[in-house]
């Protein structure tokens, strides 16, 4: 054997084997990487729980004490059989079936002795908590099991989308993936599993709502105060920081369900649900926009939802505990502003989430060279949740000034040669729209917005505008690259004849401006 060589029989020590292992971005890639030979299998055997840990930490980060309590609370396992599943706080079928979920079966199988030792430490902890102040770091300690990395990796995939969201909606709009520090998004994932393990915790499937119709009211109301002073409880632990942190992420869920249920007619309070549903099925809701954004949902209306009245008790879900454990310390309640998103970024300013061209809110959406970028990469569905098929070559005449949208011919003549540019459509019409200078800025004397520009950040109504106004320059453009254009008509966009007679409308040019009135 070559002299540099080492008793493994290869070029690298046991110890340099062990550390790329501790590396190993995810469990799949630590599969992969210990099913190469048998010298890396040998070494992870020599550690294995030690290096899942350290895995686990990869995918987590520093919020990798939470995430464990998330999975392993005991009060957790108390919930009633029907709201037990770990699809309510942060599983899925659909995550068991991933990929990355298959990961660690080879790894477990290689040190049987680990499946026994964690389960009977969990019990011990199980065994000692009743109504007594549970550590978290006894939660933590114990050696993670191979059903733990499924959870742990299902989880933490809805709160990296969250923080992807967040960051896009209040810090940085041209990125979609987040662009908080190292530090902030420690924050934002501690306090989103905090909120995570809450609304399992106290799932609203553990009250008795039947009791509301029960002559007994004291009882009931001794009940409510019982709960009341248990989520009041489990929120004391938390510091002053954490608790502002857990009150912005909750408004920030808030804000998400607001806004997948903007056009279904639900009043303002539906967003009270946010913190009973929890974030896996927020993040379902806000995925499922272009069904039925309420499906995931559908249960939990069912239980709650009384003559179209969602229960009084979802309101103070979170915000009374908190509150009041904020009072015994003598702090402020968070702002009502923008400013309290301050609890998870000093970089967050409100004109962030606003339109460059009317100030107004852009919700999740917005529109700009880096959105339309993305979607001819194929990455919109990541954060972008209006149907953009309004926007494709079939339907985006339907943005051609005045009665040009109507005219069939152009329709049909302009939908066929915007098929060529396929996903990057409107990245081409923005880009040539600035590129050749034709944009069209109306009077100073008649508007009171500010011009358009080439880094616009807009909301979808402004885009909207923006389209109506300049698409038919663009088409023209492109139209008259082909072909010579016909004689204009007097009437040009404003003609209403085009819209009904198929002749007059391949007979003559409607693109451009009336000139008879």
């Amino acid at each position: 054997m070559p002299s540099d060589y080492n008793e493994n029989g290869l070029p690298v020590s046991d110890d340099i084997i062990d550390r790329i292992l501790l590396f190993s971005p995810t469990f799949s890639s630590l599969q992969a990487t210990i099913l190469t030979c048998k010298q890396f299998y040998r070494v992870f055997q020599v550690h294995p729980k030690s290096v899942v840990r350290a895995v686990a930490y990869n995918i987590t980060g520093p919020a990798l004490p939470q995430a464990l309590e998330c999975i392993r609370h005991p009060d957790i396992q108390k919930l009633p059989h029907e709201f037990s599943s770990r699809a309510y706080w942060g599983e899925s079928d659909e995550d068991l079936e991933d990929d990355d979920s298959k990961d660690e079966d080879s790894d477990e199988n290689s040190g049987k002795e680990d499946k026994k030792e964690p389960n009977t430490q969990l019990k011990q902890i199980n065994a000692r908590t009743g109504d007594i102040d549970i550590d978290i770091e006894d939660l933590s300690s114990a050696p993670i099991t191979a059903l733990e990395t499924h959870e742990i990796l299902a989880n933490s995939k809805v709160v990296a989308r969250l923080e992807d969201l967040f960051s896009f909606r209040y810090l940085d709009r041209s990125a979609s993936t987040s662009q908080l520090s190292w530090s902030e998004s420690q924050a934002f994932c501690v306090a989103m599993y905090h909120l995570m393990l809450y609304s399992s915790i106290f799932h609203p499937g553990t009250w008795n709502i039947s009791s509301d119709s029960e002559n007994d009211e004291n009882a009931d109301v001794g009940e409510h105060r019982e709960k009341f002073e248990k989520r009041k409880k489990h929120l004391s632990r938390l510091s002053t920081p954490e608790l502002l942190q857990l009150h912005s992420v909750a408004e920030f869920l808030k804000e998400i369900l607001l806004w997948c249920v903007r056009t279904s007619g639900y009043p303002s309070e539906i967003c009270d649900l946010a913190l009973a549903a929890g974030p896996v099925r927020i993040l379902k809701c806000f995925d499922n926009q272009d069904n039925s954004p309420l499906q995931p949902l559908e249960d939990m209306l069912d239980y709650f939802e009384e003559e179209l009245e969602l229960h009084p008790r979802l309101a103070g879900l979170l915000s009374g505990p908190h509150l009041k454990n904020l009072e015994a310390r003598n702090v402020k309640p968070p702002p009502s502003d923008f400013t309290h998103w301050l609890s998870i970024s000093p970089r967050v300013t409100e004109r962030n989430s606003q339109c460059d061209r009317c100030q107004k809110s852009f919700g999740f959406n917005t529109f700009s060279r880096s959105t339309f970028t993305e979607l001819s990469n194929g990455e919109h569905l990541r954060l972008h949740t209006t149907s953009l098929s309004y926007y494709d070559s079939k339907n985006i005449s339907r943005c051609l000034k005045n009665h040009l949208r109507f005219n069939y011919a152009e329709s049909k003549c302009f939908s066929h040669e915007a098929e060529k540019f396929g996903a990057s459509l409107l990245l081409q019409i923005w880009n040539d729209l600035w590129n050749l200078r034709i944009v069209i800025q109306l009077p100073k004397d008649q508007q009171n917005l500010p011009d358009w520009t080439e880094d616009d950040y807009l909301c979808e109504d402004c885009f909207r505008s923006f389209l109506f106004e300049n698409l038919w320059l663009w088409w023209r453009h492109v139209k008259s690259g082909s072909e010579p254009l016909k004689d204009n008509c007097w009437y040009g966009y404003n003609c209403r004849t085009q819209t009904h007679s198929i002749t007059h409308a391949e007979k003559l040019n409607h693109l451009c401006e009336q000139t008879r009135f």
